[in-house]
């Protein structure tokens, strides 16, 4: 179905802040909440359920992901779309009444700036830029279905963010080279010892009533094995873990009941006291429970890491060792970890 065009949409930078201090992970990250909002203006889209053609495509969802050989990481190391971005970017904003849905930032002076584009593959009129997509996407996925809608992104003056997407995979490009791509899973699809390894992590969390658990995505990035997104609903909040392929190690848990719960909060006051404990604990206390949570979800030694915290988050810790992944915390007002992640 063709989607209609629909008017812009005006955000202020405040407001763009806002949606960045109340993303606790990745997976609801800005540009995730961007998008619906730009989609909750479009014709609602029909979700595929990949259990119903998993019969169907399930040899062809991991052909790729699962063996991916010297050559082909090679290949795709080398991957770049930098000189053909800015051209395409031209393009999205100067057809945002045609075929480009469209948020815009206001800044402090009042001015309005583009911010997200978002346009259906086929109506991309940069053969350029186009082509040289379809080939990014071709490599990284071989056996996957046509590119549906690509997404722009300028969060600074001529600085793009770029990601293409159906409704099974997605990859996404910064300053022209991909470094993050997703696609669908069936959970019959995953090894039973990164499935074991993900239960032996989630019972190390916490004391939570186990639901249900569910993978329904695998991660690739540049160089690295792939990772696989498990999900545990609990009656207390969800908790994410990944866990690598083929070493079956954890390199992420994000334990919700255990955070502040941010994101749920209407009280600014209580936002802002919320802030400013966590921002009040020492950095040794909570590095001595960062050191001792990694131990026990993630079987990882921090304790000759040097530590600092992010500048971009009051709640996180960043752990970094020369020669191995960087490592980061996030903590709550009560100085407790409720997750952890390997940055490579």
């Amino acid at each position: 179905m063709r989607r209609s065009p629909s008017p812009s949409k005006t955000v202020s930078m405040h407001q763009v802040e806002q949606m960045i201090r109340d993303t606790e992970t990745l997976e609801y990250s800005m540009s995730g909440q961007i998008v619906d909002k730009l989609e909750s203006r479009s014709v609602p889209r029909h979700k595929p359920v990949f259990t119903r053609r998993a019969g169907v495509i399930a040899a062809s969802m991991v052909a790729f992901c699962v063996f991916m050989t010297p050559v082909m990481a090679q290949a795709i190391e080398r991957l770049s779309l930098l000189e053909y971005i800015n051209p395409f970017a031209k393009e999205v904003k100067m057809n945002s009444s045609k075929k480009v849905d469209t948020i815009y930032a206001r800044g402090l002076d009042g001015n309005k700036s583009f911010h997200t584009g978002m346009i259906r593959f086929e109506d991309i009129e940069d053969q350029e830029f186009k082509s040289q997509l379809q080939k990014a996407w071709t490599e990284i996925f071989p056996e996957g279905e046509a590119i549906k809608e690509v997404i722009v992104y300028e969060y600074k003056a001529d600085t793009y963010h770029i990601e293409a997407r159906n409704e099974n995979r997605s990859i996404e490009f910064d300053q022209g080279r991909w470094f993050y791509a997703k696609q669908t899973v069936g959970e019959s699809q995953v090894p039973g010892a990164a499935q074991a390894a993900a239960d032996q992590a989630f019972h190390k969390v916490g004391e939570f009533k186990q639901g249900k658990r569910s993978v329904s995505q695998m991660i690739l990035r540049p160089n690295q094995q792939p990772v696989y997104k498990f999900v545990y609903e609990t009656n207390k909040g969800s908790v994410l873990i990944d866990v690598q392929q083929e070493t079956n190690q954890i390199t992420r848990v994000v334990a919700f009941p255990l955070s502040d719960h941010l994101d749920k909060l209407d009280d600014r006051q209580k936002y802002d006291d919320i802030v400013k404990q966590t921002k009040a604990i020492a950095i040794d206390t909570l590095q001595k429970e960062a050191v001792k949570q990694a131990e026990a979800w993630m079987k990882l030694d921090l304790a000759d890491y040097n530590v600092s915290r992010d500048e971009s988050r009051f709640d996180t810790l960043t752990f970094t060792k020369a020669g191995s992944p960087d490592v980061t915390a996030l903590f709550t007002s009560k100085g407790t970890i409720y997750g952890m992640e390997r940055r490579w």
